[in-house]
């Protein structure tokens, strides 16, 4: 693949709490594992606090996290050039993370780590007396809850003590999404900011310095879709959740042209399967009357909605109309002649008054071809190559990565929408971020598999309401599942094989609340 430099300009430029946490997990995937992250920040760090700071009497206060872990590395290393003493808010025996548990028993093989709870406060005192800089790396932006009492006491006689404090990515206590302050934050002179600078900062009243630090993560890195996509946007279930907690889906597909079993692997079908394992809290399929019974009878998971007529005509936008969804995937073996341009836009219009998502798939791509001006923000289409000509006059077939990225970026600019451009590199973007999914194998170009991986994005949007990640999610899913089917099976994979692969796929991102 070409170099990607030039678009790193679609990446975002501050980071949430979840922004960060996803781009360590996709660069833990590719590679950068957190010990390594742990010692490219405590490096950089080190240069920085080096050069200003160099012979100073130095305190780190570390907490058991992972952001102790930095703390600790940056603290073995400033030993060449500072006077340094360490101090753990809580007990050593309380460390969790391994990096964490790595570089303590590192660190305190040479220097002692002073272990600090409310017994012994006051000699965290006496530690803060003798410092003349303080590097707070205690906790860090995925902190929970209210402020423990020993840490509220810690950072309060950090801020009482007047010292130089540097504190590494957020200043401790501060929320990094709001900048709030969670009971009490510290009140940091110097901020060195991991990877990127985080959303709270900027929302605080923080009017201190700030350096980037690097930890290893190369720019480019943030363009391709992982498995931290794929997390950030799967909230904890609730234990009280019914089918009505994560949305609700409607498919609109299927034709009278297909009959019997034909209808078995019919685009309809297939998306409302993946839909439903893709955990969507309900899933309706709309089709043709001449069909509806066919499809019934496939699983009794299904909710079928039968259409007045084989034609997407004024009723059946009634009937639709009518029936209770937040997504609606249109698209999955819908005949072209079954909707008209005009009834498309005014499907589309109907949509957007409601604030809900549309997946668009297919002939319906053909549909609002000529009336893009339909197409906003609540719009994720799908197009491949053949699709996007249609829809844009432009011709991908034999153009390089750059110019797809161009095309579609500005596409998806122009008419303020989501798009998904289909291939071995699939690119996803709403025109402000951008994201790539490189695919190991061509093991999912097989008949039936975009349709699964459309009923995935309208389940993920159905549970998140948010169109770009639900589409980042779903296309490094369904991409990962094709790459695992490749290692059992090779090139002979059909779209049921991977639908029956989501729930074993998805289990690894389940959590209960």
């Amino acid at each position: 693949m070409q170099s990607l430099k030039e678009f790193t300009i679609y990446t975002k430029k501050t980071l949430s709490a979840t922004d960060a946490y996803s781009i360590l997990d996709n660069g833990n995937a590719m590679g950068f594992d957190e010990q390594l992250m742990v010692e490219n920040a405590g490096f950089e760090i080190t240069s920085e606090l080096r050069h200003k700071h160099k012979g100073d009497r130095m305190l780190f206060v570390v907490g058991t996290g992972g952001k102790g872990a930095i703390g600790l590395a940056a603290a073995r290393r400033m030993l060449k050039y500072a006077d340094v003493e360490v101090a753990l808010v809580g007990s050593h025996n309380d460390i969790l993370n391994k990096a964490t548990r790595f570089n303590y028993r590192i660190l305190s093989d040479i220097v002692d780590i002073h272990d600090t709870d409310m017994d012994s406060i006051d000699e965290f005192s006496k530690m803060l007396k003798r410092s003349e800089d303080v590097i707070d790396s205690i906790a860090g932006i995925g902190i929970r809850g209210r402020l423990s009492s020993t840490l509220y006491h810690v950072i309060a006689h950090m801020n009482a003590s007047k010292k130089y404090i540097i504190s590494i990515d957020m200043p401790s206590g501060m929320n990094a999404d709001t900048g709030i302050a969670n009971r009490i934050s510290v009140k940091a002179d110097r901020v060195l900011a991991i990877h990127k600078i985080k959303n709270g900062l900027l929302s605080s009243h923080y009017s201190g310095g700030t350096a980037i630090i690097d930890i290893g993560i190369p720019p480019t890195l943030e363009l391709f879709a992982g498995p931290g996509d794929v997390k950030s946007i799967t909230r904890p279930k609730p234990m009280d959740s019914d089918k009505n907690t994560n949305g609700r889906v409607l498919i609109l597909g299927g034709s009278g042209e297909y009959h019997g079993a034909p209808i078995l692997s019919s685009f309809a079908a297939n998306a409302t399967m993946a839909a439903l394992r893709s955990n969507s809290g309900y899933v309706y399929t709309a089709v043709p009357s001449s069909i509806a019974g066919d499809i019934s009878r496939m699983s009794p998971s299904m909710v079928v909605r039968s259409l007045p007529g084989d034609v997407i005509d004024a009723d059946a936008i009634k009937a639709i109309d009518m029936m209770r969804h937040n997504v609606l995937a249109i698209g999955p073996g819908l005949s072209q002649k079954a909707i008209s341009n005009k009834n498309a836009a005014l499907l589309l219009s109907m949509e957007r008054e409601k604030g809900n998502i549309v997946v668009i798939d297919a002939s319906a791509i053909r549909s609002i071809a000529l009336y893009k001006s339909y197409i906003g923000k609540n719009s994720i289409i799908t197009p491949h190559d053949g699709e996007f000509k249609t829809l844009t006059g432009i011709d991908l077939a034999k153009v390089d990565i750059g110019r797809k990225l161009h095309s579609a970026i500005e596409f998806a600019d122009t008419y303020g929408c989501t798009i998904v451009l289909k291939g071995n590199e699939t690119i996803i973007t709403d025109g402000k971020t951008l994201k790539i999914n490189k695919s190991s194998t061509p093991a999912l170009a097989t008949m039936g598999t975009g349709d699964v991986l459309t009923g995935m994005i309208a389940s993920y949007a159905g549970m998140s309401m948010k169109p770009f990640e639900s589409a980042v999610a779903a296309v490094y899913m369904h991409s990962k599942i094709g790459d695992m089917l490749f290692e059992k099976k090779g090139l002979h994979i059909t779209a049921e094989d991977v639908i029956g692969m989501i729930p074993e796929q998805l289990k690894g991102f389940d959590s209960i609340m």
